[in-house]
Formats: C-alpha cells, structure tokens, sequence
C-alpha cells in the first residue's frame, strides 16, 4: 500500500527570488564540472549550491549544510505552514508535438523493496549513494525528489488537480531546451484526502532517483537506529520527497540510454564482431537504416565506419521474454562476457548523434544503440523480480532542482 501525503516544505521565497530561472538547476547527476562553474556564476542563490557544492572531502556536503541554513535564516527560502502538494507541470515539445508531463510532488512513505509497494527497475552503485547519503545527513532534508510512476487509467488524481492549477503558478519558467516548468502549491484537505485515498491500492514504479531512493531507505535505518525503531513511526525521515506521474500521461516520455566504448581491450574490431555472432545475428545495414527501428530485443553496433551499422538479433530468442530486452542482452552477453565493462570505458547519452560522433571522430571504438523503451517493458522486468541495467531509461524531460525540499526535522 503507497502512502503519499502533503509535506511542509522548505522552498524559495518569491519575495527575495525576482528570476526563478536563475535558481533552478537539473538534476546533480547530469551536471559536468563546466556547467557546474556556470551555475555558481549564474546566481549566488542557485541550487547548485545545494546539490552540488565545491570542495574537497566532506567539505562540500558541511559548505551545503551551512548555505542551507543561511538561506532558511536569511528569508531566502522559507518553509510553509501547512501540508501541501507542489504539482509541477513541464510542457515540451516531442517528435513535433506539444506535450504536457502532469505530475505533483508529495512525500510517499519509505519502503522496503520486499514489500513490493515501490518498484526499483535499475540496479544502482555504493560510491553514488554514499555522497548522496553524506548530503542527506548534513543537511537533514531532500534535496531533490525521486521520481515515480503510478497507475490510474481513469485520471481521478490529476484531474482533481488540474482544477487547482487554473490558478497562477509560484512560478513560470524555461531554463533548458525549451522545456517550460510551472510549478503549484495545493493544501485543500479534500484534494489531500483524495490522493491519500486512492493511492493505497497503487505501486509505484521508481523512474529516476534510485540512488536517492536507496539513500533515504539507509537514512531512515539510521535514524531508526539512534531513536528507537518504535520512536519512528510517522517521522519525517519514515518519508522521501517524491514527483508522482500517471503512467497513462500522454506527456511521460521514456529514452534508451546508448553507450559508447572507449577500450576493446586487445580485441579489435573485428574480433570483436566475431565474438559477438557466436551468440547473435548480424546484419549489416546501411547507417541510417541500422540506428533506426530497432526491435524488442535488439540493438545497433556503429563503428569509425560512416556508411554502416551492425544489427545485432540474437539466436533463437523468445521476444516476450523480459531477459530478452535488448539492454539486457547487451549487458549479459556483451558486457560481461566479451568486454569488461568496468574496464571499458563507456559513456552513456541519451543521443544518438552523441555516440556516432563519439565513435567517426572521437577515441571512442564502438558505439551500441539501443531500441525505444515502453513503460510496459519496464512492468514486465520488475514484474519478474529483475532490475534493469543500470542507465537504462531516460525519462525526458528532466525534473529541475529546487523546486521544493523537504526537511526531515
């Protein structure tokens, strides 16, 4: 049973914030250190500051604490007075339509995996959930929110939300490709109720934010273990910041993350290639025919050559099967079996054009592309008992940080 409730949350005050475009920032995972430097230079209250500071060692997350509390102290942020939902609306345009992502942002009841109740679909790594976990407890909030899917075909939830975003927005903005963000704030007790009511019945597919998600899971284990697990119930921290999207919104987008690879090892090209149809079918195809239309359980090999690709189909396979996904067969039959993919050197984007450029002129020796995702095939692994590979899905467009925090005193 999914419980999601409104939360108190500590936000920009629009009385000392003129531009909120020059605060907000993407998420602290998709930030390289030259966008970063921009960032800091943008606005002395950006985000950035938050999510991402400088410093060496546990510098920075102390340097976040520290700005936290001057901003709280100082009225730049401040925090409401009663529980509310924060719906945040982002319009975008996609293969030449204007979408809508609806969705609100809630506080959801931490669970464990085992109950089934939140659904992990990536695997996730120590070293990620270590710094976000030493952000957390230095600042005692959430920084930014996880991002989850939920069911309601008949659109109950968002419709009775849509109601209140007639209203103006606390804020109007576009910082990045276009992508228009609004943001709400809603404490009717009846909109509350009704979310609280029909959200018990629901799971809820994590989208993006496993490692913070994992990370408030260790923090509430924490807290549980200084106070008293007894103690805990019904805590702030027995919470995580949460945007919940409807899994039918026509605006929920779902990218394959491509991978490019900058070492073979002592495997050259053709080597490789030969490895590889031991296990698969290669077809070789023209270049734009081969990155396109790619199926089920397929996916593209590009190389330094600019006129073809290689499909890659494997032998035999049952396409309904979900280990038959084509990132999942990259990662079990290439990258373990034929490369090292810690030793690899790969780089994920989420475009095309990113890893053929990578691999024609770059020192990057091969590319994968891999076939479009459905929320479907997502269900269907997860459904299984399997998590996907991790940098698997890309859900576009990106939530922006400092929308809303939640404190966890």
């Amino acid at each position: 049973m999914a419980t999601v409730r409104g939360f108190k949350s500590v936000r920009y005050n629009p009385e000392k914030i003129e531009d909120f475009g020059n605060v907000l920032a993407p998420p602290y995972d998709v930030i390289n250190s030259k966008e970063q430097d921009e960032l800091y230079a943008k606005d002395p209250n950006n985000v950035i500051r938050l999510i991402l500071s400088k410093g060496e060692g546990d510098v920075k997350y102390e340097g976040a604490s520290a700005t936290f509390q001057h901003w709280l102290s100082e009225g730049i942020l401040l925090q409401d007075k009663e529980p509310s939902i924060y719906p945040y609306y982002q319009e975008f345009e996609w293969e030449g339509k204007k979408l809508t992502r609806r969705g609100f942002i809630a506080a959801v009841k931490l669970e464990d995996f085992s109950t089934k109740v939140i659904l992990p679909h990536e695997r996730t790594f120590q070293e990620h959930k270590r710094d976000r976990l030493k952000l957390i407890t230095a600042c005692n909030a959430n920084m930014s929110p996880i991002f989850c899917v939920y069911s309601d075909p008949e659109g109950a939830i968002e419709q009775a939300i849509s109601e209140k975003t007639k209203e103006a927005p606390i804020f109007n903005v576009s910082i990045q490709d276009g992508v228009r963000n609004k943001l709400w704030k809603i404490s009717d007790p009846e909109i509350l109720s009704l979310i609280s009511a029909r959200m018990p019945d629901k799971s809820l597919l994590i989208a993006d934010g496993h490692h913070r998600y994992e990370t408030a899971l260790e923090y509430r284990d924490m807290q549980m273990k200084n106070n008293g697990a007894g103690s805990c119930e019904n805590k702030p921290y027995e919470y995580v910041m949460t945007f919940l999207s409807r899994g039918e919104d026509e605006g929920l987008i779902i990218n394959p993350t491509h991978r490019a690879v900058k070492s073979l090892a002592s495997l050259d090209r053709e080597s490789f290639l030969e490895h590889l149809g031991k296990d698969f079918e290669l077809a070789k195809l023209p270049l734009n025919e081969g990155i396109s239309n790619i199926g089920y359980g397929q996916f593209t090999i590009v190389t330094k050559d600019r006129e073809f690709a290689y499909r890659a189909s494997l032998k035999n396979a049952t396409h309904d099967s979900s280990d038959n996904l084509g990132v999942t067969l990259l990662h079990n039959k290439v990258l373990s079996e034929i490369i090292e993919e810690e030793e690899a050197g790969i780089l994920y984007t989420k475009s095309i054009s990113e890893a053929l450029e990578l691999v024609q002129y770059g020192k990057y020796e091969l590319g994968f592309i891999l076939p479009e995702l459905r929320a479907s095939d997502i269900f269907k692994v997860v459904a299984s008992g399997r998590r996907m590979p991790h940098k698997t899905t890309y859900f576009y467009p990106k939530i922006l940080s400092g929308l809303v925090f939640n404190p966890l005193w």
